[in-house]
């Protein structure tokens, strides 16, 4: 039976040889979408930032805080927080050099102080809770060229953020360019810039700088500046640890009723996370994982909304803390 409908399969592929040939670039086209997005998963098991789907929680444990409204005391106490983030990526077209996309983000930030010291008559010394959320949508446009006879790849985006649905809070834009310099089977690096358009920056150009390599015992040390540096290892196809630190931070809206005192205003956060972690692949698309370490706090701000995080009127003083992250995330499909 299994021989004779190998032998039917072949006269039909024979009797339609003619049909098969317009079809001819087409097929090629799928065959080369598959490696791609082939590649395209390999890649993203190593890098987060290109998974479709990505859900990720940070609980960040009590530590201390201490609070200046306009640089005089406020209030101190202890803090702890749980941040969720989720990113949904879209290819939507891809022509040529060039690929389209879009990105749709949302952030809950759930902060509770106790044992609250109050410095001022605005405040009491009851506990504080605050719940915030922001949803963020980004389209982006992705370019392989080159330049003076070296490639070069570009991406051009912009980035709306609200917490009102019936207006944008933030608006930014970001261009960037990078130059691979080399790239072989064991080490790969590139240097770049970035264009930062967005209202509550002063300096809006910074350096990039990426360098991953393969050492014989497969360790691979991958540097990603200015947002994280580590060591990975791949224990197996689908078990992988890694060790290292990055860059994160959260955004925030409020409206203020408070006399002088903006209405509108931003609190933003930057922190590292330091710390050992591990991934582990469920089946070809899914991805599980979990770290933790120190967080240290770098900047905490509350400013108006149109005016730089450095003319801020509120600031806070953490400590460090402990944390600990759950990740899920799904790697590319099709569209």
């Amino acid at each position: 039976m299994k021989i004779r409908y190998q032998l039917t399969c072949l006269l039909l592929l024979v009797s339609f040889t003619t049909i098969a040939q317009t079809d001819k670039q087409a097929t090629i086209k799928k065959m080369t979408d598959s490696i791609k997005l082939a590649t395209l998963s390999e890649l993203a098991v190593k890098n987060p930032a290109l998974r479709q789907i990505n859900i990720s929680t940070d609980i960040i444990s009590r530590g201390n805080i201490s609070s200046k409204l306009y640089n005089d005391p406020l209030f101190k106490g202890k803090a702890s927080t749980v941040r969720t983030n989720l990113l949904f990526n879209v290819p939507v077209k891809s022509w040529g050099k060039n690929s389209l996309s879009a990105s749709v983000s949302y952030f809950q930030q759930h902060i509770q102080i106790r044992e609250v010291q109050s410095f001022s008559p605005m405040l009491n010394n009851n506990d504080f809770v605050s719940d915030k959320s922001t949803v963020g949508l980004s389209f982006g446009i992705q370019r392989r060229d080159s330049i003076f006879g070296r490639p070069v790849f570009l991406m051009a985006s912009v980035l709306g953020v609200t917490n009102d649905a019936s207006s944008i809070k933030k608006l930014s834009y970001l261009g960037t360019a990078i130059f691979p310099l080399k790239q072989t089977a064991t080490t790969r690096y590139s240097v770049g810039i970035i264009l930062n358009i967005d209202p509550s920056l002063k300096v809006p150009v910074v350096p990039l700088f990426t360098y991953w390599h393969k050492f014989s015992n497969d360790i691979e040390l991958n540097f990603n500046l200015p947002q994280q540096a580590g060591l990975r290892k791949a224990f197996s196809d689908r078990l992988s640890g890694t060790l290292g630190t990055s860059l994160s931070g959260s955004i925030a809206f409020f409206n203020l009723t408070q006399p002088n005192l903006p209405h509108d205003a931003n609190y933003t956060t930057i922190d590292l996370k330091t710390g050992p972690g591990i991934e582990y692949r469920l089946g070809k698309k899914f991805m599980v994982g979990v770290n933790g370490g120190i967080l240290t706090p770098l900047s905490a701000r509350a400013f108006d909304r149109d005016k730089t995080s450095s003319e801020y009127f509120i600031s806070n003083k953490l400590s460090n803390v402990l944390y600990m992250n759950f990740t899920f995330s799904v790697l590319p499909f099709l569209k």
